[in-house]
């Protein structure tokens, strides 16, 4: 089995926007295509987890995500094995709408991830720009990296705090991070 890297989307790997509803929002943060070579040639596999509530909004629709991604698999060189994501909003009423345990801070992505990939959770690392991110690895075998680079840190890590949650780690953005998990994984930290 494998060990992971699990990746939010936006705001980790691109700019932080409201929605990306078309592809041509979606814009890579710098470094984040060689931090993911790294971890690629380090032996991680590259998951992106990713809520889209829009979906559930009518902003956009499966397919508008579809092409969205393949456009970020385009731009990073093909270096992330899987993206996942979560169509729901549990605030609203439709075929997306209600409950479900793949929205973060549900753990369900990293789980399907873990199932349809073949991936080893211990050993394995979350990094998220946001408190719902590094909270869906509560009670998993994952070692967790709040990113600085998208919501607004000190609000995210006051709901950190409020949960009860510390993240493993801090960076101020995925190439950082991945020193940080480059530097951990070899037990230099």
């Amino acid at each position: 089995m494998t060990r992971a890297v699990f990746l939010d989307r936006d705001g980790t790997i691109n700019r932080e926007v409201s929605f990306v509803a078309r592809a041509d929002q979606f814009v890579l943060l710098p470094g984040v295509h060689s931090a993911l070579g790294r971890l690629v040639d380090a032996g991680f596999a590259v998951v992106v987890v990713t809520n889209q509530s829009g979906i559930a909004r009518g902003l956009y629709t499966e397919d508008d995500l579809a092409r969205i991604h393949e456009l970020a698999q385009q731009q990073l060189g093909h270096l992330v094995r899987a993206f996942l994501h979560c169509p729901h909003h549990p605030d609203l009423p439709g075929p997306y709408g209600g409950a479900c345990t793949c929205r973060k801070p549900q753990s369900g992505l990293v789980l399907a991830a873990q199932e349809l990939l073949s991936l080893q959770l211990e050993g394995s690392y979350l990094v998220g720009d946001s408190a719902r991110d590094v909270l869906a690895a509560r009670g998993l075998p994952l070692r967790t990296v709040y990113v600085h680079s998208g919501k607004p840190p000190r609000e995210e890590l006051a709901q950190l705090a409020a949960a009860n949650f510390a993240p493993t780690a801090e960076a101020m953005d995925l190439p950082a991070a991945v020193d940080w998990i480059l530097r951990d994984s070899s037990g230099e930290e």
